[in-house]
Protein backbone atom coordinates (compact mmCIF):
# COMPACT_ATOMS: atom_id res chain seq x y z
CA UNK A 1 0.00 0.00 0.00
CA UNK A 2 1.00 3.24 -0.31
CA UNK A 3 3.04 5.21 1.92
CA UNK A 4 2.40 8.60 1.13
CA UNK A 5 -1.24 10.99 1.12
CA UNK A 6 -1.90 13.97 -0.61
CA UNK A 7 -5.01 16.27 -0.84
CA UNK A 8 -5.09 18.79 -3.80
CA UNK A 9 -1.30 18.38 -4.73
CA UNK A 10 -0.13 19.01 -1.11
CA UNK A 11 1.47 15.94 0.70
CA UNK A 12 -0.29 15.56 3.94
CA UNK A 13 1.09 12.06 5.35
CA UNK A 14 4.50 10.46 4.44
CA UNK A 15 3.91 7.92 6.21
CA UNK A 16 0.93 5.30 6.61
CA UNK A 17 0.24 2.73 8.92
CA UNK A 18 -2.02 -0.06 8.22
CA UNK A 19 -4.71 -1.68 9.88
CA UNK A 20 -6.31 -3.64 7.56
CA UNK A 21 -6.59 -7.33 9.63
CA UNK A 22 -9.47 -7.73 12.26
CA UNK A 23 -6.77 -7.42 14.75
CA UNK A 24 -5.31 -4.66 13.65
CA UNK A 25 -8.68 -2.64 13.12
CA UNK A 26 -9.67 -3.79 16.66
CA UNK A 27 -5.99 -2.12 18.11
CA UNK A 28 -5.87 0.75 15.94
CA UNK A 29 -4.10 3.98 17.99
CA UNK A 30 -4.95 2.28 20.97
CA UNK A 31 -1.94 2.28 23.77
CA UNK A 32 0.06 4.93 21.44
CA UNK A 33 0.88 8.09 23.05
CA UNK A 34 0.75 10.19 20.11
CA UNK A 35 2.09 9.40 16.09
CA UNK A 36 5.13 11.12 14.52
CA UNK A 37 4.52 14.61 12.22
CA UNK A 38 2.75 13.68 9.02
CA UNK A 39 2.33 9.89 9.94
CA UNK A 40 -1.28 8.53 10.04
CA UNK A 41 -3.50 5.25 10.14
CA UNK A 42 -5.76 3.62 7.40
CA UNK A 43 -8.02 2.02 8.62
CA UNK A 44 -9.63 -0.71 5.84
CA UNK A 45 -12.60 -1.13 5.75
CA UNK A 46 -13.80 1.11 8.32
CA UNK A 47 -17.57 3.26 8.43
CA UNK A 48 -17.62 4.04 12.24
CA UNK A 49 -14.84 4.77 14.84
CA UNK A 50 -14.15 4.96 18.53
CA UNK A 51 -11.61 6.85 20.73
CA UNK A 52 -12.19 5.59 24.40
CA UNK A 53 -9.11 4.36 25.84
CA UNK A 54 -6.83 6.78 24.02
CA UNK A 55 -4.36 9.35 25.07
CA UNK A 56 -4.77 12.13 22.49
CA UNK A 57 -7.06 14.14 20.43
CA UNK A 58 -7.32 13.21 16.09
CA UNK A 59 -8.69 14.00 12.86
CA UNK A 60 -10.32 11.46 10.73
CA UNK A 61 -11.65 11.50 7.69
CA UNK A 62 -13.94 9.07 6.19
CA UNK A 63 -13.35 8.14 2.29
CA UNK A 64 -15.55 6.68 0.21
CA UNK A 65 -14.07 3.86 -2.88
CA UNK A 66 -13.29 6.39 -4.91
CA UNK A 67 -11.30 8.42 -2.38
CA UNK A 68 -13.59 11.17 -1.91
CA UNK A 69 -13.36 12.63 1.52
CA UNK A 70 -17.16 12.28 2.67
CA UNK A 71 -16.99 13.44 6.12
CA UNK A 72 -14.04 14.86 8.51
CA UNK A 73 -14.12 15.07 12.25
CA UNK A 74 -11.56 17.42 13.29
CA UNK A 75 -10.29 17.66 16.90
CA UNK A 76 -11.81 14.53 17.89
CA UNK A 77 -11.49 14.01 21.81
CA UNK A 78 -10.97 10.78 23.56
CA UNK A 79 -13.46 8.81 25.04
CA UNK A 80 -15.90 9.47 22.50
CA UNK A 81 -18.34 7.40 19.93
CA UNK A 82 -17.83 8.40 16.47
CA UNK A 83 -20.95 8.49 13.99
CA UNK A 84 -21.26 5.69 11.49
CA UNK A 85 -20.93 6.91 8.08
CA UNK A 86 -22.65 4.58 5.53
CA UNK A 87 -20.82 5.61 2.41
CA UNK A 88 -17.02 5.24 4.14
CA UNK A 89 -15.16 2.40 2.79
CA UNK A 90 -11.91 3.50 4.79
CA UNK A 91 -10.90 6.04 7.82
CA UNK A 92 -7.85 8.09 7.68
CA UNK A 93 -6.63 9.17 11.70
CA UNK A 94 -3.92 11.64 12.12
CA UNK A 95 -3.03 13.72 15.50
CA UNK A 96 -5.15 16.31 15.79
CA UNK A 97 -4.54 19.27 13.49
CA UNK A 98 -2.83 17.29 10.27
CA UNK A 99 -6.08 17.37 8.43
CA UNK A 100 -6.95 21.27 8.85
CA UNK A 101 -6.80 21.59 5.14
CA UNK A 102 -8.67 18.84 3.97
CA UNK A 103 -12.82 19.00 3.33
CA UNK A 104 -15.73 16.97 2.47
CA UNK A 105 -15.74 16.71 -1.62
CA UNK A 106 -11.69 16.52 -1.43
CA UNK A 107 -10.05 13.31 -3.39
CA UNK A 108 -7.18 11.63 -1.37
CA UNK A 109 -4.27 10.49 -3.61
CA UNK A 110 -1.74 7.71 -2.60
CA UNK A 111 1.79 7.31 -3.53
Amino acid sequence: MASRMSVNGKVVLERIIMADTYTKRLQGLLGRKGLDEREGMMILPCNSIHTYRMKFPIDVLFVDRDNVVVKVLKDFKPGRMGPLVFKSHFVMEAEAGVFNDVNVGDKLEFK
